[in-house]
């Protein structure tokens, strides 16, 4: 059985729309938020194939759970500030200034704790590895930041086939030419849920 190594910005959107799938109606008539919605609804329907799939073993790690928390917090403040009008350009300075609520804090947690329970029934959670060969290599030679080094490095060491993320920059390291490709050297193929779901189905 093939290992599927989902990395926390999808595992983040599968939640985002599993959690929202109730109010998608209320954006239907805002055509930023519905295609935003249309854009994360591959990781969702990915996530939802390969849990009940016998052909691939899902796994993931803790620091991709761990992130999960902040992907989806920054999608709400994004939303937050999307409803209530602020130009993109201000985005970045106003974004300090959104607080959560309690209540908010405790309905992001509890949802996700729900979600990420559900998903441990059907997927295996890891521990992270690093090493001094791959993870060093992925850093000085690939560019990766830590957090995407050691995810990457956990999915290649434990022989996962494939690393699935949104992350296109990470996908694009299978492109850039080099004298050994990228998926030949690591035995891993990058790729974006949209496109790893034709070869699931």
């Amino acid at each position: 059985m093939k290992k599927v190594f989902l990395d926390s910005n999808v595992i983040a959107n599968w939640i985002l729309i599993k959690d929202l799938s109730e109010k998608i109606d209320e954006f239907k008539n805002e055509r930023v938020l519905r295609r935003r919605f249309e854009s994360i609804s591959f990781s969702h329907t990915l996530i939802e194939a390969l849990l009940f799939s016998d052909k691939y073993k899902v796994e993931t790690s803790n620091l991709a759970i761990a992130e999960v928390y902040h992907v989806i917090y920054n999608e709400i403040i994004s939303l937050r500030l999307y409803r209530n009008g602020i130009p993109l350009t201000l985005w970045s300075k106003m974004r300090e200034k959104q607080k959560l609520t309690e209540e908010d804090k405790y309905l992001i947690r509890e949802t996700i704790t729900r979600y990420i329970g559900e998903l441990e029934e059907n997927a295996d959670i890891i521990n992270d590895k690093i090493d001094r060969e791959v993870y060093p290599k992925l850093v000085l030679e690939y560019g990766l930041r830590t957090h995407d080094a050691v995810l990457l490095t956990t999915a290649i060491l434990d022989r996962c086939s494939w690393f699935i993320t949104n992350d296109r920059e990470i996908v694009s390291l299978c492109k850039k030419k080099r004298k050994t490709r990228f998926s030949e050297m690591f035995k891993i193929v990058l790729d974006l849920p949209q496109n790893f779901l034709r070869v699931v189905k």
